[in-house]
C-alpha cells in the first residue's frame, strides 16, 4: 500500500472498524490497523464490508458472529479500479451488489464492477460544467437503481463554492439539480423514493436533517437542536434513522472530533408528527470518514462505522 494517498493516520492513531447490533445495542471490533486509515464502510452482504483506504478500494471480510478476532491490514482485498487513479470516502454500492459507484479525487463519478473489480465505467463529464469547475460526491443510489444521489460542487468564475443534492442519470450522467441556493448540502440518501441529507437551510451555519419527497419542493426539518447533524442514513426498512452527531460550532465535517452516532424513527424521514429524543448509540473519536455513505446491512439488523482513536 502506498503511504502518499488518501487521509493518513496521525502518530499514535489507530483507524478501525466495528460492527453494531441493533437489537442488543451492543458493538464488536473487527478491524485494527495502525499502518492504514480506512474509511466510510458500506456492507456487500452478511461475510463483507466495502472501505476505501490508500486512496483505493478494499473488501473486509468480517469474522464470523461470535469469532472475536479483530483482524489488520493483511486482511484487506483490493478491488482493481482500471482506469481510476484515486478516490475518496464517498461511494455507494448498487442494489444489485454486482458494482459499487465511486467519487474520484478529480471530481468523477465511476462504477465498478464487484467483487473482482476491473474495468470501469464513467458516469459524469466534468468538463461539460465550464465555466464552473465541479465535482461530484456520490452518497445515494436509489432503491431501484434508477437514480444517483450526489452533493455537486461548484466553484464559480468568480470563486463562489456552493454545494447542492443533485440527481444523476446513471447511464447518461444527466445531472438534475434538487437544490441551488445558497444555503450548504451534503450527506444526500433515499429512503425509498424520499431525499433525506443534511442542510443549512433551516439554522445558517449548523447542519441539521432534511427530508424531501419525490416531486416537492419544500425540505422538511427533521432535527432541531444546538449540535451538528450530518450524514444520514435510513435502514432498508426503513425503520431506524442513523447519523453522525458533532459538537455544536462545528464547521463542516471535519476528522478527529468526539463525535456521537445516534438513531431515530425512520418514520420521521416520512413526516410523522411525533415528539421522540435522539438515542445516542455509541460516542467516539472520528467525524470524516466514521459513516460517510450507507453502512447498514441488508437486512437492516447492524451497521458498520469507523473511529480514529489516538495513544495517550
Amino acid at each position: 500500500m502506498s503511504d502518499t494517498r488518501g487521509r493518513q493516520l496521525l502518530p499514535g492513531q489507530t483507524s478501525r472498524v466495528h460492527v453494531y447490533d441493533v437489537a442488543t445495542r451492543a458493538a464488536r471490533l473487527v478491524f485494527a490497523s495502525d499502518t492504514v486509515l480506512v474509511e466510510a464502510p458500506n456492507v456487500l452482504d452478511e461475510h463483507t464490508l466495502v472501505l476505501n483506504g490508500n486512496g483505493d478500494l478494499w473488501l473486509l471480510p468480517l469474522p464470523a458472529p461470535g469469532d472475536d478476532t479483530v483482524l489488520d491490514e493483511t486482511a484487506l482485498v483490493p478491488v482493481p479500479m482500471h482506469g481510476v487513479d484515486e478516490i475518496n470516502n464517498d461511494h455507494v454500492l448498487d442494489p444489485s451488489g454486482a458494482s459499487v459507484v465511486v467519487s474520484a479525487r478529480n471530481g468523477e463519478l465511476y462504477r465498478v464492477p464487484l467483487p473482482a473489480g476491473g474495468p470501469t465505467e464513467q458516469i459524469t463529464d466534468v468538463a461539460q460544467a465550464l465555466p464552473v469547475a465541479r465535482k461530484y460526491y456520490l452518497h445515494g443510489i436509489a432503491p431501484d437503481g434508477s437514480s444517483l444521489a450526489a452533493i455537486v460542487g461548484d466553484l464559480s468564475e468568480d470563486g463562489v463554492w456552493t454545494t447542492d443534492v443533485a440527481l444523476v442519470e446513471p447511464t447518461s450522467g444527466a445531472t438534475t439539480f434538487v437544490t441551488r441556493d445558497e444555503h450548504p448540502t451534503d450527506g444526500c440518501s433515499f429512503a425509498g423514493d424520499v431525499l433525506v441529507y443534511n442542510s443549512e437551510r433551516f439554522t445558517p451555519g449548523t447542519a441539521q436533517l432534511v427530508s424531501l419527497r419525490a416531486g416537492s419542493s419544500d425540505p422538511v426539518q427533521i432535527t432541531a437542536d444546538d449540535r451538528v447533524n450530518w450524514f444520514p442514513h435510513v435502514s432498508p426498512d426503513g425503520a431506524h434513522l442513523l447519523y453522525l452527531s458533532y459538537e455544536p460550532g462545528v464547521q463542516g465535517h471535519p476528522a478527529d472530533h468526539r463525535v456521537e452516532l445516534r438513531l431515530l424513527p425512520g418514520s420521521l424521514v416520512r413526516g410523522a408528527r411525533i415528539a421522540v429524543l435522539p438515542e445516542t448509540l455509541v460516542a467516539l473519536d472520528g467525524g470524516q470518514g466514521t459513516v460517510n455513505v450507507p453502512p447498514w446491512a441488508p437486512d437492516s439488523t447492524w451497521f458498520a462505522y469507523c473511529d480514529y482513536p489516538v495513544a495517550g
